[in-house]
């Protein structure tokens, strides 16, 4: 019986540890599941996990104290997201995602939607978003 309540807890240990992982690596399956990460943490405003998903060569020019900072001075909110389209060729990927964003300022506009385009490439093993 412990050796049954033993597995369970580590199973459910697993299960709830599991979204903590960001971008980090072996995370990012494929191109959508590297968007779903990414569009999520912001959703939820944890910017530490969206800076995760970039790749380096935009980590080597900002910072992760400085790309925080930034996004939470940013009065737009995103509160949701949809995928439109993935096209993936070898180790890039290109993406048109439909953003939501809550309205902002402050004489509240109304809610925005925007089509963005978002890059990536497998980098290590990994895809990451690929900006510049």
């Amino acid at each position: 019986m412990k050796k049954i309540c033993a597995i369970l807890s580590l199973a459910l240990l697993t299960a709830a540890l599991m979204p903590l992982g960001g971008c980090q690596s072996g995370s990012a399956a494929s191109p959508r599941a590297l968007l779903d990460r990414y569009f999520s943490s912001a959703v939820r405003q944890d910017y530490g996990a969206s800076y995760d998903c970039y790749y380096t060569a935009y980590k080597a020019k900002i910072n992760r104290a400085a790309y925080i900072r930034h996004r939470k001075q940013d009065p737009s909110i995103l509160k949701g997201y949809r995928i439109i389209s993935v096209a993936q060729s070898g180790n890039t990927a290109r993406a048109q995602v439909l953003l939501a964003f809550a309205p902002s300022g402050p004489v509240k506009a109304k809610p925005v939607d925007i089509m963005v385009t978002e890059n990536m490439v497998k980098e290590n093993g990994d895809w990451r978003i690929k900006v510049w």
